[in-house]
């Protein structure tokens, strides 16, 4: 009866099954798992009173037992109550038998921190109490429900004592404490949600657990607090918890920098350490820095931190004061959050400039590179310039990295810090011609050739942002195996973002200049053929010299393959995809890059620049320090396309390369207006730009077509057609035939009479069925009929299709196809001889007789508006041969 086999095996938690196994078990043990056996069989469907009965029998046979035999009890009867249905375990939480859970928990904690390990059974138990008691917690949302014993002085005492304990030794964080850790986490845990629970309740005493504050803080301070997140093997736990931990203590940790920051002054050494400890916290590697977009406050405290002059007055070269430990925790941390585009606005609107100059001038490296790096993140342009020696920045990074080629060449960590802090600065134009003046880009290029691929990104995304500088362009253009190497790698390198980076510099210096050569070739064609001459004869039978210019409308007269293309950084894609998913839906047709967030490769970025009306800079802080966004967003503004500048980052304002760019331009900002406002505001900027003409009537340039076999508009309508289609004479009576039944010559009197010659000759050998057919091309394929009909054309006439004789024919062609209204005939009875109709009754006669499916509304009003005079009323409807038979009695007015 006793055996093994009672017990049902499927359900009972498997740790719990090898620690009872070859155990010697007393009668008592055995007849407590005799009845946890009988429970686990029904746990799902056990009564209130069932559950009482078994819980009496349980604290009878424990307290008739011996005390050898009570943690195996217990290990049976705890992994049998978390199988029970919450709703009824939580209802005897009261019952006297979990009382008898205090002694040994304390005795087993006890055990633990004094011997600083527990065998098996005692673990298992500790476990096992701490996992029961949290899934009381997790099935309620009351806080009165708790066992008393839970929080009996003795108890609340002795884990106040080893919480304490915990600084003392780094022992109880080993690998063979891990469990027993975490148990003790766990129940300190439970601690912490109760007293979340009665913070809510106004007459419940808060105090209750008024002993932990001081070991917490202890804790807080202890070295060992921020070294137990280090645990390699616990990586995605431990990142988990840290932020769970933020998550849930930012709040608090600014209610603490509230009440203490305006004492700082009289900090002793356990503040500062309690304090730098909580900075450690948040600067953890595995911290998402979204947790604190909702808690600026914090980020202005330690801002806070950095300008009191008590801490920066005391830094040494070495962290051996609190002082400079704490400032260079406190640089680290706000370093980190400017990942975050939110915090780095709101950084800069703090003004922090010269706050961090100051601290500069320290002698310790590791702070000084960190405080070069935050201002070359949060300075501005106009701070910059406000700077008394903004080269100073400049010179330290090239002294730096001249020591380091010099001195530390395999120095990977120092030499990406060093290159990193460069690519910062190098975001602004003044600090980017400093560098280039002080001969550093032959520098960076000699690196290249030593660095590992790690280094190497960064060290060509400066290069990359340095070229967008003639001097700086010259001089690399200038090395030819410089030039050999970005073109090897654009072609072969296996890692993406360096492949992307080299492609972008190879578009720098090699083929953008192309482009824009061809593009002012084409300009200046353009600007010939605007001034063209022809010669006439004229009235006087002379030959005269005539200019022709290329009409406003003619240089609007442009059909893009794409309405517009969408530049923008993949830090800021969130509203991006908003934007781009509302444009597509008004019916834009839209390039946009939606899958690499390196950026598109640089000839297809020139190609959906070229085929696109507008393009949409995405404005931001990510933006404006892209070079892929800046590649994009210059030649878009040499191409002289149509810029719509939106802002899509709360309180960013242009400046550098960005601000010159958009100038005077009217700009729609998604950061001061919610998303419908935003939206519509960009719509009516789009249509204002549609009235004014393009900055220019460049044709779509590329790699495969010549800029010299290309002609403007002006040029291409600038030939004439010949006089049997420029001076027709009417012939037929075109207008009173269906279209369908036009014969060529109707064709023609029609493109005649609509001014629309240019099309004659497209329409040769053609009939109202196939200029039908025309037009069913044009609707399903608009452009490419385009681009098909005016090759035909130029081929044949050595002419341009205009767009506006295009676009007016399909005006004109959906006019005339709509189908016509139902006809209403009319058959008017004199009045002296009425008609009667033959399948009416003798005695209804009519005035007219009305046959339309048309509404009677309609009928009446179209009667009445015929002949004057008369009034239609009392219709009737009748049904003959399937038309609608309305008759109406008409009376003189």
């Amino acid at each position: 009866m006793y055996s093994n086999t009672d017990r049902p095996q499927q359900s009972m938690p498997s740790y719990g099954r090898d620690t009872f196994r070859g155990e010697r078990t007393s009668a008592c043990t055995m007849l407590i798992k005799y009845h946890c056996n009988i429970i686990v069989r029904k746990a799902k469907t056990i009564s209130k009173l069932e559950l009482i009965s078994f819980l009496d029998k349980c604290q009878r046979e424990i307290k008739l037992s011996s005390s050898e035999s009570h943690l195996t009890s217990f290990n049976y009867i705890l992994v049998t109550l978390v199988l029970i249905r919450p709703s009824t375990l939580v209802e005897v939480t009261r019952h006297n038998f979990f009382s008898l859970l205090r002694r040994p928990l304390m005795s087993t904690i006890d055990q633990w921190f004094q011997n600083c390990k527990l065998d098996g059974k005692q673990g298992l138990f500790f476990r096992n109490v701490t996992k029961f008691l949290k899934f009381l917690f997790k099935n309620t949302e009351t806080f009165d429900f708790n066992p008393s014993w839970l929080f009996a002085s003795s108890l609340i005492s002795m884990i106040a004592t080893h919480t304490a304990d915990l600084v003392k030794s780094k022992k109880y964080f080993s690998d063979k404490n891990k469990r027993e850790l975490k148990s003790f986490t766990r129940l300190f845990g439970i601690y912490v949600d109760y007293q979340e629970r009665i913070n809510k309740e106004k007459s419940f005493p808060k105090d209750i657990l008024f002993q932990f504050v001081g070991p917490i803080v202890r804790c807080l301070c202890s070295n060992h607090y921020i070294d137990s997140f280090e645990m390699e093997e616990t990586s995605s736990r431990i990142e988990q918890m840290i932020t769970s931990l933020l998550t849930a203590m930012v709040s608090q940790y600014v209610t603490l920098l509230n009440k203490t920051i305006p004492f700082i002054f009289q900090w002793n050494q356990s503040m500062f350490d309690a304090i730098n400890h909580l900075l450690k916290l948040a600067n953890h590697e595995s911290v998402n820095v979204k947790v604190f977009i909702d808690h600026l406050p914090f980020v202005n405290h330690i801002l806070t931190l950095i300008d009191t002059s008590m801490l920066y007055n005391n830094m040494v070269e070495l962290l051996s004061t609190e002082e400079t430990t704490l400032i260079n925790t406190a640089i680290s941390f706000l370093l980190k959050v400017t990942s975050e585009p939110t915090i780095l606005a709101h950084i800069k609107q703090q003004k922090t400039t010269s706050i961090l100059l100051r601290l500069t001038s320290t002698q310790h490296e590791s702070l000084r590179f960190n405080t070069y790096m935050l201002l070359a993140h949060t300075a501005t342009e106009e701070d910059i310039k406000a700077m008394p020696k903004p080269g100073i920045l400049v010179t330290a990074v090239y002294r730096s990295l001249k020591t380091l080629i010099r001195e530390k060449p395999d120095d990977r960590k120092q030499m990406r810090q060093t290159l990193e802090t460069l690519k910062n600065l190098v975001q602004h134009d003044q600090l980017k011609k400093s560098w280039i003046k002080r001969n550093g880009v032959p520098i960076l290029v000699a690196c290249t050739k030593k660095c590992t691929e790690g280094v190497l990104t960064t060290l060509f995304e400066i290069l990359w942002a340095l070229s967008f500088l003639p001097d700086a362009a010259n001089v690399l253009r200038a090395d030819t195996e410089f030039i050999d190497k970005i073109q090897m790698i654009s072609q072969s390198s296996s890692t993406e973002e360096l492949k992307r980076l080299c492609q972008g510099l190879v578009w720098k210096l090699l083929q953008e200049p192309e482009y824009l050569e061809k593009i002012a070739k084409q300009r200046q064609q353009d600007k010939e053929d605007d001034n063209a001459t022809e010669v006439v004869i004229g009235d006087d039978g002379m030959e005269h010299v005539v200019s022709t210019k290329k009409s406003a409308q003619d240089a609007a007269d442009r059909i893009f393959q794409y309405d517009m293309m969408i530049s923008y950084c993949h830090a800021d894609k969130d509203i991006i995809y908003k934007i781009h998913e509302y444009l597509l839906a008004q019916g834009f047709k839209i390039w946009i890059d939606l899958n690499n967030m390196f950026g598109p490769a640089m000839n297809a970025m020139a190609e959906a620049v070229e085929n696109s009306e507008f393009v949409i800079m995405c404005m931001s802080d990510s933006y404006k320090q892209s070079t892929y966004c800046q590649a994009e967003a210059e030649y878009a503004f040499n191409c002289k396309r149509r810029l719509l500048p939106l802002i899509v980052q709360t309180d960013y304002k242009p400046d550098g390369w960005l601000g010159f760019m958009i100038g005077s331009r009217i700009y729609v900002d998604f950061g001061r207006f919610d998303f419908a406002t935003a939206c519509e505001k960009l719509l009516n900027e789009i249509s204002l730009q549609r009235k004014r003409p393009l900055p220019s009537a460049t044709d779509k340039l590329g790699p495969h077509v010549k800029p010299s076999d290309k002609r403007s508009e002006s040029s291409a309508t600038s030939g004439t057609l010949s006089d049997e289609y420029t001076k027709r004479i009417i012939s037929s009576n075109f207008k009173a035939k269906p279209l369908k039944h036009w014969t060529e010559s109707d064709l023609f009197d029609f493109l005649f009479d609509q001014r629309l010659n240019e099309l004659m000759p497209l329409c040769e050998k053609m009939d109202g069925q196939a200029i039908i057919q025309l037009y069913k091309m044009c609707l399903s394929q608009k452009n490419e009929t385009y681009n098909s009909l005016n090759i035909e054309l130029n081929s044949g006439q050595q002419i341009k299709l205009p767009v506006s004789v295009y676009t007016r024919f399909l005006s004109i062609m959906e006019r005339i196809t709509e189908p016509p209204a139902p006809p209403i005939c009319f058959s008017i009875i004199e009045e002296e001889l009425p008609y009667k109709l033959s399948n009416q009754s003798p005695d209804m006669s009519y005035d007219i007789l009305v046959t339309s499916p048309e509404s009677a509304s309609r009928v009446i009003e179209i009667v009445n508006s015929m002949m004057p005079g008369t009034k239609a009323t009392n219709h009737q409807f009748e049904q003959h041969n399937n038309p609608m038979h309305q008759s109406f009695n008409m009376v003189q007015q």
